[in-house]
């Protein structure tokens, strides 16, 4: 493929946060091509995110290909009332321009009118591909973390254990579903849970109602709140915790549905860093664990509550579930796989190479 010059509306103006710099930016780089911010430049593909104004000029009167990478399942809202919300927000604030609707049917329209859409899941592409047939299910690079060898435990002197969770504070509240077990295990473990995030954050639309994460931490998990510990996002601290991390916890509120399809990044990630995990029964970590056959989905309190401490105290155990995990990684989810999904995603659209 020629060396492209790409118009990119971007989810974060610096190319900084983790939906630009692991997705288009990371294959742009990687191959060679130009991004181009300043949509009054002549490109030759337009690639637009879901903080794109749907609307603009710059998508809608264009004279070349473009491509919707649509990363979260917005074409299934919580429910009508946040649906329309969404909407609404969006038109006040100015992030889309034009006449106000639920959010959810800005995003099917525009994939209509996409020449191609890329999304994060199977299970995103099965909402999207009603839509638009020219859909790609393409994961995000996490190159920019090193893959460590098993097993990666901390010297437990003291016998306390560190417990991780990471991600970004939208999905946080997930934590509170497993509150009650968290706190029967401290009465015969003694752990600390460390949330690798922001110490903040908007509540909505990454700029209005901002939150203290600690805050929300200690209303959610009650008397053992004490154990938590939040240390700023960055790629060095993730990579540090990790190291001194025995277990990785992922659990999800299920019944919202931007959720419930959320891609398993955040499972392959902490196998990438060496440390075992447990999920939710999400669509895409139940497949994972089906397809890699590692003991991560937990379905039930008692679920987790056996597989926390099974994992804490067999470390034969945690080192197999771990091998198990990258194993999987070395197979489906390579720099040369991600790079190729996303040659043949621009090759749909301005022809092969």
């Amino acid at each position: 493929m020629r060396n492209l010059r790409i118009g990119y509306w971007p989810l974060s103006p610096s190319l900084g946060s983790a939906g630009d710099r692991r997705r288009l930016v990371f294959w742009a780089k990687a191959r060679g091509h130009t991004i181009v911010t300043d949509l009054e430049q002549k490109v030759d593909v337009m690639v637009a995110s879901e903080n794109s104004d749907f609307n603009s000029k710059y998508l809608i009167n264009r004279r070349v290909p473009l491509i919707f990478d649509l990363v979260d399942a917005y074409l299934s809202p919580r429910n009508s009332i946040d649906d329309i919300a969404r909407g609404i927000a969006k038109g006040l604030s100015g992030q889309i321009s034009g006449h106000l609707k639920p959010f959810s049917n800005h995003v099917r329209d525009f994939c209509i009118n996409a020449n191609s859409v890329i999304c994060s899941s199977v299970e995103q592409e099965a909402l999207i591909a009603p839509y638009n047939p020219n859909t790609h299910v393409i994961l995000d690079s996490h190159e920019e973390l090193p893959f460590l060898d098993p097993p990666i435990y901390p010297n437990n002197a003291h016998n306390k254990h560190r417990i991780l969770w990471e991600g970004q504070p939208a999905t946080i509240r997930g934590i509170k579903s497993i509150s009650r077990v968290l706190s029967e295990v401290s009465n015969n473990v003694q752990f600390e849970l460390d949330f690798v995030t922001d110490i903040k954050f908007f509540k909505l639309l990454n700029k209005y109602m901002e939150r203290d994460t600690m805050k929300v931490l200690e209303k959610d998990l009650g008397e053992i709140a004490n154990l938590a510990n939040i240390i700023p996002w960055s790629p060095n601290n993730l990579v540090k915790i990790a190291k001194n991390s025995e277990l990785a916890l992922i659990p999800l509120d299920l019944s919202i549905p931007i959720q419930n399809f959320k891609p398993e990044n955040r499972l392959l990630i902490m196998w990438r860093l060496g440390v075992p995990c447990l999920t939710s029964p999400s669509p895409a970590y139940s497949r994972v664990a089906h397809q890699s056959g590692a003991s991560v989905v937990c379905h039930s309190l008692s679920d987790w509550s056996i597989n926390i401490k099974r994992l804490l105290n067999d470390s034969n155990f945690a080192h197999n579930e771990i091998v198990i995990g990258q194993n999987y990684l070395r197979e489906y989810h390579t720099r040369s796989i991600l790079l190729k999904k996303w040659d043949l995603a621009f090759e749909s659209v301005i022809g092969g190479p």
